[in-house]
C-alpha cells in the first residue's frame, strides 16, 4: 500500500468514528431529557411565550384530568382539535416549549399510566398487551419500543426491579 492510500483509509476512519461519536452524544442527551422529564413532570412547562405557556399549560391540563392520552386514536390534530387551536402551533408549542415531539409527549404520559397500573397488584393478571391497549398503544411493538425509551429498560428489566 502507498503512503496515500494508508492516509485516506485514516482520514474515513477518522471520519466515521467521529460522526458515530456524534450520534451517540445526540441519543445520550436526548435519553437524558426524556428521563429528567419522566423524574420530574412538574418542570416540565417553561415560561416562555404566554401564548405557548398558557398553551401547554391546557395541554397538561387536558392530559392530566381527562386522560385522553389512553386514546389509542388520538393525533396532534385532533388533540389540537380539542385545544382550540391547529396542529402547527400545539406541535411547535411542543417542540419549543418541552424539547420533544409529539409522539414522544403522548408516550410519556402513556408510559406512566404503563407504570402506574404496573405497581398495582389489583392489575397482576393483565397481559402486557392489554396494559398497553389501555394505556392507549395500539401495537404491543409500540408499547415495549415506547417502554424502552422513557425508561431506559425493558418491562421484564423494570418488572423485576420493582419486584
Amino acid at each position: 500500500m502507498s503512503v496515500n492510500t494508508i492516509i485516506t483509509v485514516e482520514s474515513i476512519i477518522i471520519v466515521l468514528l467521529t460522526a458515530a461519536l456524534a450520534l451517540f452524544v445526540m441519543l445520550f442527551i436526548r435519553r437524558d431529557r426524556a428521563l429528567r422529564r419522566f423524574l420530574f413532570p412538574d418542570h416540565q412547562i417553561p415560561a416562555n411565550k404566554c401564548t405557548d405557556s398558557r398553551l401547554l399549560r391546557d395541554l397538561q391540563t387536558k392530559m392530566e384530568q381527562e386522560r385522553v392520552y389512553t386514546d389509542c386514536t388520538l393525533t396532534l390534530d385532533k388533540l389540537a382539535k380539542q385545544l382550540g387551536t391547529n396542529r402547527s402551533t400545539l406541535s411547535k408549542a411542543i417542540n419549543t416549549g418541552l424539547g420533544v415531539n409529539f409522539t414522544t409527549y403522548l408516550n410519556s404520559y402513556r408510559i406512566k399510566e404503563a407504570i402506574r397500573i404496573f405497581n398495582e397488584q389489583a392489575h397482576s393478571s393483565l397481559t402486557m398487551e392489554s396494559i398497553g391497549q389501555l394505556c392507549g398503544f395500539n401495537t404491543r411493538q409500540a408499547f415495549h419500543r415506547a417502554f424502552k425509551h422513557e425508561t431506559g429498560m425493558n418491562m421484564r428489566q423494570y418488572l423485576k426491579k420493582i419486584g
